[in-house]
């Protein structure tokens, strides 16, 4: 008998403590349940990602995006406003010794081993015609979603070369995350040995 007292006002505190784990426990949840929404980079929404168009694309007044492109694309993004760490947020984008068919499909693959899961690779929207694809990737902690745009443009038949954008859709500063992302995925192409994929790549 002695333990039913303890056991009553057990019974009785427990549903309080459960509220208050709960209030404590709903931003977080909310919050990354913003995050990772299926809306991001599909068009769903103003301000949550699109497919751009490069001919009109300008920079942002925020320093959250990085471009590398051909000198002669994008003609309206000068790059002049830097980065938070006062880099230029525009740069050239190399040129690659394989046709345009190959570079793009071989960027697909390179871009499925940045995931865990290679669902998660795939394009939110595609314009097959232009050579255009939006794909969406998460910081990896607090999932903040970048909407990536690429764009793969033929120069002649042995030679070609892109356009590709990241950009955040949330805060102010990015904290040189869409450049490094660009930087690594720009770099694991220019490692590839060009040679041995023309011959192994099917388009």
């Amino acid at each position: 008998l002695g333990l039913l007292p303890q056991f009553v006002n057990s019974f009785f505190f427990l549903p309080k403590t459960v509220k208050k784990i709960g209030k404590a426990a709903f931003p977080v949840v909310g919050f990354y349940g913003l995050m990772t929404l299926p809306i991001y980079g599909k068009n769903f929404l103003p301000g949550t990602g699109t497919m751009l168009d490069f001919e009109l694309l300008r920079e942002r007044q925020s320093p959250n995006e990085y471009l590398i492109a051909p000198k002669s694309s994008c003609p309206q993004f000068n790059g002049s406003t830097p980065l938070d760490d006062g880099q230029p947020r525009r740069e050239e984008a190399p040129v690659f010794p394989v046709g345009v068919d190959e570079l793009q499909s071989i960027f697909i693959e390179s871009f499925k081993r940045r995931y865990a899961l290679e669902s998660f690779a795939e394009p939110t929207l595609v314009n097959k015609t232009k050579r255009q694809y939006v794909y969406v990737e998460r910081t990896p902690l607090l999932r903040f979603p970048d909407i990536i745009n690429v764009q793969f443009i033929s120069l002649d038949e042995n030679r070609s070369t892109l356009v590709i954008h990241s950009g955040s859709v949330f805060g102010y500063s990015d904290l040189g995350k869409n450049k490094q992302r660009l930087t690594e995925i720009i770099s694991s192409l220019s490692n590839i040995p060009w040679t041995l994929k023309r011959a192994t790549v099917q388009v």
